[in-house]
C-alpha cells in the first residue's frame, strides 16, 4: 500500500461501503469535515478521484470501486492477521464473538453456549442479535463477530455459508385449533415477526398461493413476546416449532392444525473465507455442529 498512511484506506473503505460522509464519520468516531479532509488526502496523494459527489450522496467512481476491491480484502486481512497476533488460541482462555438473531440464539445456539461453558468456563463469548443481512456483512468485515448463525443468505464472494439445521415453523394457539379451510386464517389475529424477515417473507408467499392475506394488528421481532401474547389470548403466532417444545409438551400452548404445509427455514454458519480463529473452529467442529 505504498507509504500512505494505512488509516487513510480505512476510511476510505467505511466511506465506500456507508456510501455517506456523515453515516461513515457516525462509524469511525470522526466529524465530516475530518473525514473528508481524509478522502481528498488520499485522492491527492494517489492523483485519483474516487468518489462522485452527488445531492443525493456519493458513489465510487471506476477508480474507486477498482481500488475499494483490492483495498478492503487487504484490510479484512491485515486485521484478521492483527486479531490472531493479539488472541489467545486456545479455546480454555479464548474469545469467541457470534452474531445471532435472539430468537436462533434462545432455542439453538444457548444449548450449544452451555455445553462450551461447561468445558471451558473461561472461554469469552460475545452475542450480537442481528437480524438484517448487510448488517451482518458489514459486522464480519469489521471483524466485530467472528460469524454469524442466521437464516440470512449472504451472496458476496469472499462469504463462506454452511447450513447447520433446518427450522420447522407453525402458529400455535392458546386453545386446540382445527383450520379446515386456509381462507379461515383470514378471520384471525396472526401475531407476526417483523416484514423484512426472511421467515416473513416465506410466510408471506406460501398463503399467497392460496390467495390468503393475513392480518396483524400486533408485530414483534422477539419469539418470547409473541408466545406470551398468545398466553395471554391475544391472536395465533408464528414461531419456531422447537422454541416453544415445552409450552406444547406440557398443554400450556397448541399447535395450529393447518390444511397446508408451512414453510421450512435453514438455520446457516456464515463467515468471511478463512478468517476463523482455531477457538472459531474448535466450537464450530466439536459443538456447534454436534
Amino acid at each position: 500500500m505504498s507509504n500512505i498512511n494505512l488509516n487513510l484506506y480505512r476510511i476510505f473503505c467505511k466511506v465506500a461501503q456507508s456510501k455517506s460522509y456523515s453515516e461513515a464519520a457516525e462509524k469511525l468516531n470522526l466529524s465530516v469535515p475530518n473525514i473528508s479532509v481524509q478522502i481528498t488526502n488520499l485522492e491527492e496523494q494517489l492523483n485519483l478521484k474516487l468518489f462522485n459527489r452527488e445531492n443525493k450522496g456519493i458513489t465510487l467512481t471506476e477508480n474507486g470501486k477498482e481500488l475499494y476491491e483490492i483495498v478492503n480484502k487487504s484490510i479484512s486481512s491485515f486485521d484478521f492477521a492483527e486479531k490472531m497476533a493479539k488472541d489467545k488460541n486456545d479455546i480454555s482462555s479464548g474469545k469467541i464473538r457470534i452474531g445471532c438473531p435472539s430468537h436462533f440464539a434462545t432455542y439453538f445456539l444457548m444449548e450449544k453456549i452451555e455445553k462450551v461453558k461447561k468445558d471451558y468456563p473461561n472461554l469469552k463469548i460475545t452475542i450480537i442479535c442481528e437480524i438484517d443481512e448487510d448488517k451482518i456483512f458489514e459486522l464480519l468485515q469489521d471483524h466485530k463477530i467472528d460469524f454469524a448463525i442466521t437464516d440470512a443468505l449472504i451472496e458476496k464472494n469472499d462469504v463462506k455459508i454452511e447450513e447447520l439445521v433446518t427450522i420447522n415453523n407453525i402458529f400455535v394457539s392458546r386453545t386446540p385449533l382445527v383450520i379446515s379451510d386456509i381462507k379461515e386464517i383470514e378471520s384471525l389475529n396472526c401475531i407476526l415477526n417483523i416484514e423484512n424477515t426472511r421467515t416473513s417473507k416465506k410466510l408471506r408467499e406460501i398463503l399467497q398461493k392460496y390467495d390468503v392475506n393475513i392480518k396483524s394488528n400486533l408485530i414483534c421481532d422477539a419469539t418470547e413476546l409473541r408466545v406470551e401474547a398468545v398466553k395471554r389470548n391475544m391472536g395465533i403466532a408464528y414461531v419456531i416449532r422447537e422454541a416453544v417444545k415445552k409450552e406444547l409438551d406440557n398443554g400450556e400452548l397448541y399447535e395450529v392444525n393447518l390444511p397446508i404445509e408451512l414453510p421450512s427455514v435453514k438455520l446457516n454458519l456464515i463467515y468471511l473465507r478463512d478468517e476463523l480463529t482455531k477457538v472459531d473452529k474448535k466450537f464450530i467442529k466439536e459443538y456447534l455442529k454436534k
